[in-house]
């Protein structure tokens, strides 16, 4: 490559570098996650829509309060009191229920007209407060809501406007952090999504400098051992920093944030890019030790290089791109930046190295990196191990194949609410704090569909609707339960002077007055929330634990069968809400992994039979690469790790890597074929020259993939964890193997060099 050439490509990539580098500086962070639910799924629509004549059941903030000797006490509740007022003064606070101002309406049982009693008398003396505590603490829509049943701790619950932006939801966290510092309360927890966002987007952040930073460390370091020179250092670490600006100035113009999931693409870029790179200099250096020029060498490299690595470019973005096509829309955009940056790191490596290296000196021939070479003699004796246990290792392929597949079919799935963070998170905290302490922070929803022939105001029906408020009070543990049969035994009890045992679904003589009593101003608000008149849709809403996918999976079964008894009724149930579509979600991601899977290996399959013209290449490729995605599935069978929305796309990742180091080992193999050696020689020569990169790339790819293990997101770290794992077996897979399948099913036959191709007889 001439100097003036070199000179251009280099200015032109240094100019798309700094526009790319404007662009970045626009780019957000976002944590949104109702965007991981499916677009244009059934269960997805059912729930925006069911939510559009209710309300969302995310935006809340519960603030819980503690008093070590106990909540009912003046001082405490007048603190308590205090500080709802400055609540209500924040901005897009809608709604601040606390159990200091809480009221119920009565109807005066001698003169008939309507009054408010409050709930707790908290201002009328020690005797006064201790009647209603007890009152309350049996009260089953006041214990678990706004009282801990030990009676230690009170909750103010809260609801902002929906649909905020992203300041906006950080405002509103930070504003009631403030309000309750100068209390100085015992204990004071906050959880909801405003908080819940701003902690894990400012930890996104943090982290995704966390990950470049430790990568290029660790990544320099493995390239100072390998090549032992300042140049080789600098160039391959230009390409793939060059490559992740690209692409994340790609994000910003398609006008798209910076998503949890899209964190770690500058570290899969890093190492993925670094692949083209080594395996570039690792063939220039060989044929600079050859006596070849250096101009001369740079040619060389390049023409031996750039099949397999682009076919390793193709076969990734493949793996990565069968995702473009999920319908949850922050793993869409993953496999396309991944894809994406994958096929601008190819290019990069092929336009900024060779312009690079032709402008810098080459090492001197007395230097480390001609005289040293530690691995040669190591792939030798590794190759006459290979072939004398040659059968064994060709039988112990289905053997390690089945294993794994006998001990991976143990796998579970499984998910979590807050499944991403650490067990002593602050927000891990936060949650374990309202379970113990109340019903818990996980919403529940479900939907009941009325016929038109069915009348909410028939006795029959509203006992019905009752005994499934009881059950899921009971059986299934909904806490914090709000639903209309509650609220009509509510007005029940209203109208009866507030004694408890008319807390109770009433006869049809006193309908009428119920009905005339919710439609007052104190209760209509409320009814709405759980009756859509037009369209006779209502809504059971609540908290429960954090318990996971399969133990709700077991609730909904026990859930239908008690609904199965009403199926005359004029009725349809159904479980909705944000925390029903997660757990939906990981199932829908799961059920699509597989397929996600097959189809890039069939696409593998087809790339690499086009390119190297066999169908038997193809298969020989992919075989080795059935045994680390096996590996890694029994691995996280052993070690408890759940299928889960975070560790589906590792199989997709894992595959999309792996398979470049048998596609590298066959390219070359094809190149000295075409110069003329035979089967046998050209495993061997394959084998100690491709090794030696193999091992070099997949030791840089495992440095870059264990920098995410320091991530406070558990699936981050898992990605880091599996990722390294599979890499590593998948090393292991492609030296044990390929040669072993080439030497036997491969065929021996010349293939016809290309035209003015001279061989090297050194090779």
């Amino acid at each position: 490559m001439s100097r003036s050439r070199s000179i251009f490509i280099i200015l032109t990539i240094t100019a798309i570098t700094l526009l790319a580098i404007w662009r970045i500086s626009y780019l957000k962070f976002d944590y949104d996650f109702e965007k991981f639910f499916p677009v244009g799924n059934e269960e997805s629509d059912f729930y925006f829509d069911f939510r559009e004549k209710f309300e969302t059941d995310n935006d809340f903030i519960i603030v819980g309060l503690v008093n070590q000797n106990g909540a009912f006490d003046s001082l405490f509740l007048a603190k308590a009191d205090s500080l709802t007022r400055v609540l209500r003064t924040i901005p897009d606070m809608e709604e601040v229920v606390s159990p200091t101002d809480m009221s119920e309406v009565m109807r005066d049982p001698v003169f008939g007209g309507i009054f408010k009693r409050p709930v707790l008398s908290w201002q009328d003396g020690a005797e006064a407060l201790k009647a209603d505590s007890a009152r309350v603490l049996s009260n089953e829509l006041y214990r678990s809501t706004f009282f801990s049943p030990d009676g230690t701790a009170i909750a103010i619950n809260m609801k902002h406007k929906q649909g905020l932006s992203k300041k906006a939801c950080d405002d509103v966290a930070i504003a009631v952090q403030n309000a309750i510092a100068p209390f100085g309360f015992d204990e004071s927890h906050i959880i909801g999504r405003s908080l819940g966002q701003k902690i894990y987007v400012e930890t996104m952040a943090r982290e995704m400098i966390i990950f470049i930073t430790v990568s290029l460390i660790l990544t320099i370091i493995f390239l100072l051992v390998a090549f032992r020179s300042f140049w080789n250092i600098l160039l391959p670490t230009l390409v793939v920093l060059i490559a992740i600006v690209w692409t994340l100035g790609a994000v910003e113009l398609l006008g798209h944030d910076i998503d949890i999931m899209l964190t770690i693409l500058p570290t899969i870029l890093f190492v993925i890019g670094m692949s083209d790179s080594v395996h570039i200099l690792s063939r220039y250096l060989e044929l600079l030790r050859k006596g070849l020029p250096k101009q001369e060498a740079i040619r060389q490299s390049v023409r031996d290089t750039i099949l397999p690595t682009f076919l390793t470019a193709i076969t990734t973005a493949i793996g990565f791109g069968t995702l473009i096509y999920n319908s949850i829309e922050p793993v869409s955009h993953f496999g396309t930046y991944i894809s994406l940056g994958v096929l601008l790191a190819f290019c990069i490596s092929y336009l900024l190295l060779p312009a690079g290296l032709s402008l810098v000196p080459p090492p001197a021939p007395d230097s480390r990196l001609f005289t040293n070479d530690f691995w040669t003699p190591r792939l030798h004796k590794w190759f006459r191990w290979i072939l004398r246990n040659r059968k064994r290792l060709l039988w112990s392929l289905p053997v390690v194949v089945l294993a794994f597949g006998w001990i991976a079919s143990t796998i579970r799935v499984n998910n979590y609410m807050l499944e991403d963070l650490e067990n002593d998170h602050f927000l891990k905290k936060e949650f374990r704090f309202v379970e113990e302490k109340f019903s818990g922070a996980r919403p529940f929803e479900m939907a009941i569909q009325l016929d038109q022939n069915a009348d909410l105001w028939n006795p029959e029906v509203l006992h019905v609707l009752d005994s499934l408020d009881q059950f899921l009070r009971n059986q299934y543990g909904v806490g914090a339960m709000f639903s209309a049969p509650a609220l009509i035994k509510s007005a029940n009890k209203s109208l009866n002077g507030g004694q408890e045992g008319y807390y109770s679904i009433p006869d049809s003589l006193d309908i009428m007055a119920i009905q005339k009593l919710l439609r007052r101003k104190e209760f209509a608000e409320a009814f709405a929330l759980v009756y859509h008149d037009e369209t006779k849709t209502l809504r059971y809403t609540g908290k429960v634990g954090d318990l996971g996918r399969d133990y709700f999976e077991k609730k909904n079964s026990e859930l239908k069968q008690f609904t199965n008894q009403f199926q005359n009724a004029g009725m349809t149930f159904r479980v909705t809400g944000t925390a029903h579509l997660i757990d939906y979600n990981n199932a829908y991601l799961v059920e699509n992994m597989l397929f996600d899977i097959i189809l890039s290996i069939l696409a593998v399959a087809l790339v690499v039979g086009l390119m190297f013209g066999s169908l038997r290449t193809a298969l020989l490729t992919l075989i080795p690469n059935v045994i680390p995605l096996a590996g890694i599935a029994a691995f996280m069978a052993l070690a408890g790790i759940d299928i889960k929305i975070s560790t589906s796309i590792i199989f997709n990742i894992a595959f999309g890597i792996a398979v470049d180091d048998t596609i590298h080992f066959m390219g070359k193999l094809k190149l000295l074929q075409m110069r003329g050696y035979r089967k046998n020689y050209a495993v061997k020569r394959t084998f100690i020259s491709t090794g030696k990169a193999i091992i070099l790339t997949t030791l840089i790819l495992c440095a870059g993939f264990v920098s995410l293990i320091f991530s406070s997101f558990m699936g981050t770290f898992y990605v880091g964890l599996l990722v390294t794992l599979t890499l590593l077996m998948a090393l292991v897979a492609d030296l044990l193997y390929s040669p072993v399948l080439v030497l036997t099913f491969g065929k021996d036959k010349k293939l016809k060099p290309p035209k003015n191709h001279q061989a090297l007889p050194e090779d």
